[in-house]
């Protein structure tokens, strides 16, 4: 075995002389070509960033129950894998087999140090190859097809929108929502039962109009802009005004599991600050059918004994931050 393999280094030593004989120098030929094949690659993500963007979810809400985190595409293997590791045994396959693997490939110049480049000649770390990539595919697709485990509640997409240009404007640095952000600028965690639309959206275009001595700057925003920020403005603080009625349908179908404003049953969950960490598309869809957000839940849904209008009106009062001034 050594003969032949000091035959082998004796064979490219020689080849490499030849075709250094005939070759092209490193600079400028072979650095032009790097060169052209960077700017070329460069030029494409350039387009690809312009043309097609990245899409951006919104900032982690760690109250959000019905958010389904998921990887980039290609962690999707390793997202998969940590279900086959449930528990105490998860650093297996976050950890510990990622480890080996870079090991194994960090050491595998030592360990295939054959003269033989042909795959049929190397069947063991062929099939291993084939293997590795045959699981990273699987896992990938079966990541990409598992099922939602949390529930998927519609958003109204113009709330969603306004809520994404709030984040984009950074509008917490001075404002607060439910006791995040800054402390400049009015808390707006209530804003939607004190304000209406029309004063939102002068507001927004124009903040020393609608409010006289305001040290908000104009933001110069788009029509569109302005109707779905004042939306998600509306969203906080109740969603808007609720019946005469709200009070007693609350009574008459919740009030015996649930406490709100110190009055009620204690099976349920106390909702007197529910409008901190739900919306009104999470209740309506709650009230409705419990189960499909809640596979536990003992609660009975409304769908068949309340409209849609009565449903409405209900989840209104339960995020309603005035309701002991409405009564």
């Amino acid at each position: 075995m050594s003969d032949e393999r000091a035959a082998w280094k004796t064979r490219v030593r020689e080849r490499y002389e030849q075709l250094k004989k005939l070759g092209r120098p490193f600079f400028p030929d072979i650095i032009a070509k790097d060169a052209i094949a960077a700017t070329v690659l460069f030029c494409v993500l350039i387009a690809l960033a312009h043309f097609v963007g990245v899409e951006l979810a919104g900032v982690a809400d760690p109250t959000d129950t019905t958010y389904n985190p998921r990887p980039e595409w290609y962690f999707l293997f390793l997202f998969q894998a940590l279900k086959f590791f449930p528990g105490a045994w998860e650093p297996v396959a976050a950890i510990i087999l990622p480890t080996l693997c870079l090991v194994f490939l960090f050491c595998l110049p030592w360990i295939d140090r054959g003269p033989n480049r042909h795959p049929f000649d190397r069947p063991i770390l062929t099939l291993l190859g084939i293997g590795a990539v045959a699981g990273f595919v699987t896992l990938t697709v079966l990541g990409m097809s598992s099922p939602l485990l949390n529930p998927v509640v519609q958003q109204d997409p113009t709330i969603a929108a306004g809520k994404q240009l709030y984040d984009a404007l950074r509008c917490n640095y001075c404002h607060s929502i439910n006791g995040r952000g800054g402390l400049l600028a009015p808390d707006l965690s209530t804003v939607g039962a004190r304000r209406d639309g029309v004063w939102l959206a002068q507001h927004f275009t124009d903040p020393q109009q609608a409010t006289p001595g305001s040290l908000m700057p104009r933001m110069h925003l788009l029509p569109e802009e302005v109707a779905t920020l004042a939306a998600y403005m509306q969203s906080l603080g109740g969603e808007g005004p609720f019946s005469a009625q709200a009070p007693a349908r609350f009574a008459e179908h919740c009030g015996s599991c649930h406490r709100l404003d110190g009055q009620g049953g204690d099976l349920g969950p106390d909702l007197s600050t529910v409008h901190t960490y739900r919306d009104k598309a999470y209740l309506l869809q709650y009230l409705s059918d419990p189960t499909a957000l809640n596979k536990s839940a003992t609660m009975p849904g409304f769908r068949d004994t309340l409209s849609a209008a009565e449903l409405e009106d209900l989840a209104r009062y339960l995020l309603s931050t005035q309701r002991q001034v409405a009564q």
